[in-house]
């Protein structure tokens, strides 16, 4: 988990969705307060769109990823200024930018139609993002970084020497399946920070590990549904750490 943090440094996506929902109540209360002219409730899901795409931007270090989150930004941008009948602009334009963005994907990477969406969700990629798709896969990876906007993912890890990571939700699903993965560091304790927001998180973990739930819940639900395993005396076993925040989402970990 250090390597992980290590690498992104101190931002992380859960201060992204903390952003987004200070950003959003406080625009259904001026809203609700007729403070202005116009509607501000609407710019809410552009606005969703456009920050988790930045916030992608930031992290992303392959040309072509920065594609997809450049179209992101400009799409949340596009509908933000339709919204305010600056442009007249619909939610159509999200779909003829994503096909500009996958002509530029082919271009740059020499691909084709069919491989990018595995290429742009590629387990080389440490930092998982998926945008309004699905995604199923396995792997030997020792950490997680999963990152679901308005799609869903779905992944099987099967390490034995599994050390954690980060899972973000936004407006989709996320299941990791961590029954055949182990915990085998010095600790015997890995940590996943899993934030849910408008979606939700599904956990599944062996019926020997210990399970250690820290997270809150905000119009939502943080909850542990595993049997706790009854060791042998004198049996240390692993321990994992789930801890973070929901927000109108869930968070489930079962066995």
């Amino acid at each position: 988990m250090s390597n992980l943090q290590d690498r992104f440094g101190n931002f992380t996506v859960s201060n992204v969705l903390g952003l987004m929902l200070v950003v959003g109540g406080t625009l259904l209360v001026i809203d609700n307060l007729n403070i202005l002219p116009f509607e501000l409730a609407g710019i809410f899901w552009p606005l969703a769109l456009l920050v988790a795409s930045a916030a992608y931007m930031t992290r992303c270090t392959r040309p072509t990823g920065r594609v997809w989150a450049g179209a992101g930004i400009l799409s949340g941008f596009l509908l933000i200024l339709g919204h305010f009948h600056v442009l007249h602009v619909n939610d159509d334009v999200i779909w003829s930018i994503a096909l500009i963005a996958a002509g530029v994907h082919m271009l740059m990477s020499r691909t084709s139609l069919g491989d990018i969406g595995r290429r742009f969700n590629s387990e080389k990629m440490r930092f998982g993002v998926t945008i309004g798709s699905s995604r199923t896969s396995r792997g030997n990876a020792e950490g997680l970084l999963e990152f679901a906007l308005f799609s869903a993912v779905k992944r099987r890890i099967e390490t034995p020497s599994f050390e954690g990571g980060e899972l973000n939700s936004v407006f989709g699903g996320i299941e990791i399946d961590l029954r055949r993965a182990g915990i085998t560091n010095a600790s015997r304790t890995a940590v996943i920070e899993a934030n849910a927001a408008f979606g939700g998180v599904e956990i599944r973990i062996p019926e020997e590990w210990r399970l250690s739930i820290q997270g809150t819940a905000i119009f939502g639900a943080y909850e542990d549904k595993t049997i706790p395993p009854r060791p042998e005396p004198g049996v240390e076993i692993p321990t994992l750490i789930i801890r973070g925040g929901t927000a109108f989402g869930a968070v489930v970990v079962k066995n």
